[in-house]
């Protein structure tokens, strides 16, 4: 969910040294003993021969996977989860150990750890100017140092890196692609049907995955009670990592190995819990969120905000079904769909927003206006027209969209996060959109 623009739019500790008598105490000047630990940490980064297992959780939300391996020369090869590539093809780049306030481990050219907090938003997904908040220079504190483990954290958006020595296995299994196998497991978002689920042992979960927000959630029954379990998560040299195991009785799920993927039978395989299993699809959530619908609808009239999606209504197994990135108004840009509740007692507003050049002003120049929505006690809302805002088109990308969510079905509300819902057709579980 995002800050409200509309009533615009719609109107047009550490180290430091000093000069006292404390440095008599110690055998080494203040320098002395910063040079050394400098030293020592190169040192354990470099002697670990298997390298090192990483994961970064950005301040900006998610957790990411990476493998380091350092040279005694400033250079470091490095795998990342972000992407296939990143993921199958290693990357070399330079770094260094530097006093900056506290000791630091500094990547100083553009690797794949920039990428995370790469300001291009098309690079990574996140905000424009500031990526996924993430960092590439890191303090070090000696009491998070370990033998066989460092925690560092960012310098700039105080992001987490943790380091864990890497064994033999772990090593190879990047360096072979096992990794980048294992990111297979995001094939799950071509099934066209938007509810999938997995039988792990005796019991059916239900996975509801967030990959922007890098969060998955399983959804289950424990003999008759409804239990919902959320984490975030990364690829590593194990497969997908749950950030936090899951334990249902005496199943403990700490993620998923033996990914595969049948592009011809469209069908994900993979091994959790000491079971294995494939996903299946299903038209209706295995457990109905009752209140998640107006709860989505009150959030942003609490808060003041609003939702967007950047490609309206995905069907049938394609983004940007309708093709409303491909909007135009006069010379003005298409920027994101919004959905703003409660613009006044009577009626919504769904719409698109352009950006204006010339004014350099987002600008909403027509919409549709949805009347106050029905919360039936199954968990749907059900939209209908109450009229329009300006010049609405009644054809084309817009206008379908509009006409989708006026379908009588109405839709179910998934909370895939704090900050985001997924918003999925009743009909047949086959269109969707994901609101943040």
């Amino acid at each position: 969910m995002k800050n409200s623009i509309l009533y615009l739019l719609l109107l047009t500790g550490a180290f430091f040294s000093c000069e006292n008598s404390d440095d008599t105490v110690f055998e080494e000047s203040a320098d002395a003993r910063l040079n050394a630990a400098l030293a020592s940490y190169e040192k354990q980064l470099v002697e670990a021969t298997d390298g090192w297992n990483a994961v970064i959780y950005p301040a900006g939300g998610g957790s990411y996977g990476f493998y380091f391996k350092f040279n005694d020369q400033n250079r470091v090869v490095m795998y990342s989860d972000f992407a296939d590539a990143s993921a199958g093809t290693s990357k070399e780049s330079s770094y260094r150990l530097k006093a900056v306030q506290t000791p630091a481990l500094i990547f100083d050219t553009y690797s794949y750890l920039h990428v995370l907090s790469d300001p291009d938003s098309d690079v990574n997904g996140g905000n424009l100017g500031e990526g996924l908040r993430s960092d590439f220079e890191f303090s070090i504190y000696p009491d998070s140092v370990k033998a066989d483990r460092i925690a560092l954290v960012g310098r700039k958006n105080q992001s987490r890196l943790v380091l864990t020595r890497a064994t033999s296995a772990q090593a190879t299994a990047y360096t072979s692609g096992n990794v980048a196998k294992s990111l297979l497991f995001n094939n799950i978002t071509k099934y066209q049907t938007y509810f999938k689920r997995v039988t792990l042992g005796a019991t059916t979960y239900e996975i509801t995955l967030s990959q922007n927000a890098r969060t998955i959630k399983l959804s289950y029954l424990s003999g008759t009670t409804a239990k919902t379990f959320t984490t975030g998560y990364y690829f590593g040299a194990d497969g997908l990592t749950f950030v936090t195991p899951l334990v249902n009785g005496s199943q403990t799920i700490t993620g998923f190995s033996n990914v595969n993927w049948n592009a011809n039978s469209v069908q994900l395989s993979f091994s959790g819990g000491g079971a294995t299993g494939t996903v299946t699809t299903a038209t209706k959530p295995l457990i109905v969120d009752v209140t998640a619908s107006k709860r989505w609808w009150q959030k942003p009239i609490d808060s003041g905000g609003e939702w967007r999606t950047l490609d309206a209504f995905h069907i049938n197994g394609v983004d940007d079904a309708y093709g409303v990135k491909d909007l135009k108004s006069d010379a003005d840009e298409y920027v994101f769909f919004v959905y703003q509740p409660g613009y006044n007692a009577k009626y919504d507003v769904f719409a698109p927003v352009f950006y204006s050049a010339s004014a350099n002003q987002l600008l909403l120049k027509y919409g549709y206006a949805p009347a106050v929505p029905s919360f039936l006690s199954d968990g749907r809302v059900v939209f209908s027209e109450y009229g329009t805002l300006g010049p609405a088109p009644t054809t084309g990308a817009a206008a379908n969209s509009a006409k989708l969510l006026y379908d009588t079905s109405g839709f179910y509300l998934i909370q895939t996060s704090d900050e985001t819902y997924d918003m999925v057709s009743a009909k047949d579980a086959k269109a969707w959109i994901s609101w943040q």
